[in-house]
């Protein structure tokens, strides 16, 4: 049994994109219990159900303008805002932990449903488990809204006028791609290719800037958190993982 679970894992880690159909487990099998699928994807169906639920009760977050009903008001306080940074650092951080379950559009809220959490993070919680899957994801919140909160304020001492920075404090930053993005890295380190995933996330954004014309913002919080992605996992990898299997091997 061992021996055949050795030759589905190295399987398994010969892929250069390791995606899986959401109805299997991570040697390719079908999941044929309901119960054993709601389990292997505990973070990935929780995370769906809630912020849809939240769309239903709240509606689309504003990206600006937060004058207007208090569900507007309350979803405001909710998501990040640059300037919390320096004005309110510790209910900046909360947002960190919030800002993923705010959607502010249609696009938003499909994007990250169909091409975020049916594909790579349901993969991820199949294959390296839900509690990993969330500390990742939520990491790469505070990675990100420490790094460019602190990019950001510092910038607008220096160069307050620029496009860049100004548009970076006047709306509210929210969605669950943060977590997307990261756990995309992290895939790419885990696959056999360790460049191919994060290069196509590169290079997916660089065209999404120069010909589809798209937000540079959201290019490079996408591509900053594909890197954190990869490197934490080369991390987890480097100095938990393989410490582990070491021990296991000797024991």
């Amino acid at each position: 049994m061992e021996a055949l679970k050795e030759k589905q894992e190295e399987k398994y880690n010969k892929r250069w994109v390791p995606y899986q159909w959401p109805w299997t487990d991570k040697y390719g099998n079908n999941i044929t219990s309901i119960k054993e699928w709601l389990i292997s994807r505990k973070f990935t169906v929780s995370y769906l159900v809630i912020a849809w639920t939240i769309l239903a009760i709240f509606g689309y977050a504003a990206r600006r303008n937060c004058d207007g009903p208090w569900e507007i008001q309350f979803m405001c306080e909710m998501t990040m805002w640059m300037e919390q940074f320096r004005t309110d650092f510790w209910h900046f951080l909360m947002t960190c932990f919030t800002t993923a379950w705010f959607h502010n559009d249609p696009q938003h809220i499909w994007f990250v449903t169909l091409f975020g959490f049916l594909f790579p993070v349901q993969s991820f919680e199949e294959q390296h488990g839900t509690w990993n899957t969330i500390k990742l994801y939520f990491a790469s919140y505070l990675f990100i809204g420490l790094y460019t909160g602190s990019l950001f304020n510092f910038l607008q001492l220096y160069w307050p006028d620029t496009h860049f920075v100004s548009n970076g404090f006047n709306r509210t930053w929210m969605g669950g791609s943060v977590g997307i993005f990261a756990i995309i890295g992290s895939l790419s380190y885990f696959s056999s290719k360790k460049w191919f995933l994060w290069a196509m996330v590169t290079v997916f954004e660089v065209f999404n800037m120069t010909v589809i014309g798209n937000n540079v913002h959201i290019s490079f919080i996408h591509i900053s958190c594909a890197s954190f992605g990869w490197v934490y996992s080369w991390v987890w990898d480097t100095y938990f993982l393989q410490k582990k299997k070491l021990a296991t091997q000797t024991a």
